[in-house]
């Protein structure tokens, strides 16, 4: 199949492909990507990766193209616009790949391209839950699940970053990573791509990745795209008689003179507190035209239905869109009548290819205004507004392209942001919280702090509720949720404890999902997030279990019969040896890397063969006991939460130092012990590099593991495994101990993180496998 016909099939005739992109699928996608906007960018991010990767005649090609694409845009509002097409393609095609949406909360999807991380899949997120994972410290998501998403999220993947003037910090984070995936070595090869209309090539260097990129430059030759690229916008100065307090009703008023019958008006402002201002102004006049709001602060389902409506045919009477910067960037709208506050010039050139996008419009107008106030500059620099200001004052009256805008020399400040180094990153290995609970915070190396947001749930209180669901969660400043807490009208779940508990101001930070009281208000479903609200929000109905604690381990129950360990332990094993097939010779491990991971797959649950976890188990079912008391079993019918005596019992320490017992000789002829050692205890993303026992344990135990406990032995495919006395010898700190071994995999020059994250999330993913199968 050609590229031409691959794209047709994927929008059912209505598309034909820009030469650009038809370059793009037969060359490859390049490191920068410069084009204009309106040019067909999201197509070109996707359709010519999946090309190369299922439909290209050249078979090596296929095989070396990553197996995973991964979107990075800088607004909420883009995600849902182009997940939504890029389904439509994939169902188009008839093509068995998966198009996830990487966000917080739980979520079945989540967990099912973890779990199958062989099959091709397409993801797209927002750079803060994107940077956020590739960081290990997942915004909205589990502590749990940071290594894996960490591990896969490293390997085989092609980033694509959309819209890079608008990402700030996440510019050179995304540089760092790529140049730190080069240093270390992964897996299997990650690549990226920057796109954007002003991007200059000379700002993408960074301490570890300064090197030569390939660039392609869009150029408009004929026929559609040159359509789009020649379309203009005239230039007017929006003159307005209005001061701090009244310009929200000012402009609210020239938008409803300004707009023109069965059109699209947009109105972009700067803040979300001003276009919420500008919305209820505008509501009050009632105009001829329907009046629709947009901003990054939505739950899900509202998000969407302001979405789809901006987007809707405007109709007779027309449509007035008021909007913040979720229009500059990847949503295919465009409209008659453009008003905009002055920005930063990069913005100013996005948001004018919102106006006259398809180059059909016969008047098209752009017209600005300087918001007034001492303050109305933020959350930008005031030199910028200005420098923007004195450049279309220049170019009033004047119809003007994109390119043409976008080619103006128009200074602005070059913001300073930190610069992830390679000890940062080495660091963030470690996903255990220091003494007092704080984790390491990545925000900075993710967004400005002035746009850094926390996600927030709205519900009736009470101690069994579920876990946080995707469909619940609204993005909100963190001073706002921070008030919150402070008054009491949050709550947040302990992993700690394994319970909720009234949210404190330090609990709030990008990594929670913090619940807040729905009868105290603070959410209105026609303008988002509204602290200032005491009407009742109605909470998006949650169903599931309860988050998961430190000391919980779902997995070993709810299977419908009681399953042998040993059973269990071959079936893991056989996953992980099928799951490392069907990657081929796409991976870059090692024979005895591979070795390792089967072995540990093996291996991962001794310690369930033990005393305390035993007699939890068969008191986890009173209704249903086991059906001998000789077996030792791995896995039981009932769901209830296993109760531990000594309490906080993790089943794979015991595992990793009774493997470390010379006397049991179970790692004999492995080339990698101490990889096998550290993929058994990480295997729930619960203790991996510091072994930390809690608080309340006393002298001898550590967490639930007690000093000189005796294993039961039993046979694991014909072979005995002996019983020992396990010691604690190897939690301490120093040679031999289970961090130090951690550690030295971690910074060997063979392994190094982005491998050793990779080959742990394969046990995890092959013990799901496995139980899976035999639930099923």
């Amino acid at each position: 199949m050609s590229f031409e016909d691959f794209v047709a099939s994927a929008t059912d005739g209505a598309v034909r492909p820009y030469e650009y992109q038809r370059q793009m699928a037969e060359s490859g996608l390049p490191e920068i990507l410069r084009a204009p906007t309106g040019s067909g960018k999201t197509l070109a991010a996707v359709l010519p990766w999946l090309y190369r990767r299922v439909a290209h005649p050249d078979s090596v090609v296929r095989t070396s193209t990553p197996r995973w694409l991964v979107v990075v845009l800088p607004q909420r509002t883009l995600v849902d616009q182009t997940v939504g097409k890029v389904r439509d393609w994939v169902q188009a095609l008839g093509l068995p790949v998966g198009v996830h949406v990487l966000m917080g909360g739980a979520d079945d999807d989540d967990r099912e391209w973890k779990k199958y991380p062989d099959r091709e899949r397409i993801f797209v997120g927002t750079q803060d839950m994107v940077l956020s994972r590739l960081l290990m410290r997942g915004f909205a998501e589990s502590r749990s699940a940071w290594p894996m998403s960490f591990g896969l999220l490293h390997t085989g993947v092609q980033f694509v970053f959309d819209e890079v003037q608008l990402m700030g910090p996440a510019v050179p984070t995304s540089l760092q990573l790529q140049g730190l995936r080069e240093a270390f070595g992964t897996a299997a090869p990650c690549r990226s791509m920057w796109m954007s209309a002003t991007i200059d090539e000379s700002e993408l260097s960074t301490v570890d990745f300064h090197r030569p990129l390939t660039i392609l430059d869009v150029t408009a030759s004929d026929g559609e795209l040159a359509l789009r690229v020649g379309a203009t916008r005239t230039i007017q100065q929006l003159e307005m008689d209005a001061d701090a307090k009244t310009y929200a009703e000012v402009l609210a008023a020239r938008a409803v003179t300004e707009h023109r019958t069965a059109t699209r008006t947009l109105v972009v402002v700067n803040t979300v507190d001003r276009a919420v201002s500008v919305y209820e102004a505008l509501t009050k006049l009632t105009p001829n035209a329907r009046i629709v709001l947009l901003h990054s602060r939505f739950r899900p389902d509202d998000r969407a239905r302001h979405t789809d409506a901006a987007l809707a045919v405007p109709g007779t009477e027309g449509v007035i869109v008021i909007s913040t910067q979720v229009l500059e960037a990847g949503v295919d709208v465009t409209s008659e009548t453009l008003i905009t506050e002055t920005a930063p010039w990069s913005s100013i050139v996005q948001r004018a290819g919102r106006c006259n996008r398809d180059g059909r419009a016969a008047h098209a107008r752009l017209l600005w205004v300087t918001p007034p106030g001492a303050k109305a500059h933020l959350p930008y620099e005031a030199a910028d507004l200005a420098a923007s200001a004195e450049a279309l004052t220049r170019l009033e009256g004047r119809p003007m392209t994109g390119k043409a805008l976008a080619e103006m020399d128009v200074v602005m400040e070059r913001p300073l942001h930190p610069v992830l180094r390679r000890r940062d990153l080495l660091d963030l290995f470690d996903t255990t919280p220091d003494l007092a609970g704080n984790d390491i915070d990545v925000s900075p190396f993710v967004r400005d702090a002035t746009d850094r947001t926390v996600s927030i749930a709205w519900r009736v209180f009470g101690p069994d509720m579920p876990a946080v669901q995707r469909i619940e969660l609204c993005p909100a400043p963190l001073g706002e949720v921070q008030k919150m807490a402070a008054a009491g009208k949050a709550m947040v779940w302990d992993q700690a404890d394994g319970c909720w508990r009234a949210a404190r101001t330090r609990d709030v930070r990008p990594t929670a999902a913090i619940v807040v009281d729905a009868a105290k208000g603070g959410y209105l479903p026609d303008r988002g997030f509204a602290p200032a609200s005491k009407r009742p929000v109605e909470p998006v109905m949650a169903s599931g279990q309860k988050p998961e604690g430190f000391g919980h381990d779902p997995l070993s129950g709810g299977y419908g019969t009681w399953l042998p360990l040993a059973d269990h332990l071959l079936a893991t094993e056989q996953a992980a040896t099928e799951l490392l097939s069907k990657f081929d010779k796409a991976l870059e491990l090692t024979a005895s890397q591979r070795h390792a991971i089967t072995r540990a797959a093996l291996l991962h649950d001794l310690g369930k063969a033990s005393p305390s976890f035993a007699t939890a188990l068969v008191e986890a079912n009173p209704e249903s006991p086991p059906p001998d008391s000789e077996t030792v079993w791995g896995k039981s019918p009932g769901h209830g939460r296993l109760v531990y005596d000594p309490p906080h019992f993790r089943h794979e320490l015991l595992s990793a130092l009774w493997l470390l017992d010379e006397s049991t000789e179970l790692l004999e002829g492995a080339e990698e012990p101490d990889l096998v050692v550290y993929l058994v205890v990480a295997h729930h993303g619960k203790v991996r590099v510091t072994v930390r026992g809690r608080p309340d344990e006393s002298e001898g135990v550590i967490l639930g593991v007690r000093d000189g406990t005796n294993t039961i032995g039993f046979d694991l495919d014909g072979q005995p495994v002996k019983s020992v006395a396990v010691s604690l010898r190897h939690t301490t700190h120093g040679n031999g101990a289970l961090t130090s071994r951690a550690l030295a995999l971690r910074d060997r020059p063979d392994i190094g993180p982005f491998r050793l994250a990779f080959c742990e999330a394969l046990v995890r993913a092959a013990d799901w496998q496995a139980s899976t199968d035999e639930d099923r």
